[in-house]
């Protein structure tokens, strides 16, 4: 009789923790759901805004490519300042640090998602690696910019908004008339131009990374709400 109420108690014991182990991968999953929702659309913004940016790198090289700079000059200081501007992607990944660093993913029963999230985890990391390197890149664009462009303008074109949602964010505002570059020897601007190409080299590949990484958030939304049937 003592060995039955011994074993019956473990059973209660080992049933309790299972539960509670359940509730908490129900918890983390919700948690999930709601960072991966949070990364799709400031990755759906941030493309865009990488496009955007694209196309003024082929403006600017166009323009220093072809001299065809100086009766458009003021686009072009507008498209040498924005093209520094930092567009870079950050996670949401709060539930995703509590998941590797507590242990967190032995409790995600469903090895296929399991397996996603570790991906979409690696994906990650790639990305912040590839941005690093594009840090360096724009480093090297702005030394030579510093020499075509004239700082004092530069330095006008940044313009702090007001708004109180806005306070600390600055827009850069395209300079009025036609200001002269400081300095348009051609080798100069070829040097410009080939700094850019290389940036925009790896600007595309991260791209093509942040893109991937929408449709990996994507699917593992819909794999986690299918399997454990969250609206």
């Amino acid at each position: 009789m003592l060995f039955l109420a011994v074993f019956c108690g473990f059973l209660a014991e080992y049933q309790l923790e299972h539960k509670i182990e359940k509730n908490r991968e129900k918890q983390f999953m919700q948690s999930l759901v709601k960072d991966l929702k949070a990364d799709t659309a400031n990755l759906t913004q941030l493309i865009q805004l990488r496009n955007e940016r694209h196309m003024m790198y082929d403006s600017l090289s166009k323009a220093f490519i072809e001299n065809s700079f100086s009766g458009n000059s003021s686009d072009v200081y507008y498209w040498g300042r924005s093209i520094t501007r930092r567009q870079y992607f950050f996670s949401s990944d709060g539930t995703m640090q509590q998941l590797k660093n507590s242990g967190g993913l032995r409790l995600v029963s469903n090895r296929s998602i399991a397996d996603q999230i570790m991906a979409y985890d690696v994906l990650y990391r790639t990305i912040s690696n590839q941005q690093g390197l594009e840090e360096t890149q724009l480093e090297d664009y702005r030394n030579l910019a510093s020499r075509v462009f004239d700082g004092g303008l530069f330095k006008k074109m940044a313009v702090f908004k007001d708004a109180e949602d806005a306070t600390g964010i600055f827009i850069i505002e395209r300079p009025s008339g036609n200001p002269p570059l400081k300095d348009s020897f051609p080798t100069l601007l070829n040097d410009v131009v080939n700094k850019l190409n290389y940036w925009r080299a790896g600007s595309n590949f991260i791209n093509h990374l942040l893109n991937q990484m929408k449709e990996k958030a994507t699917s593992l939304i819909e794999s986690i709400q299918k399997e454990y049937q969250f609206k």
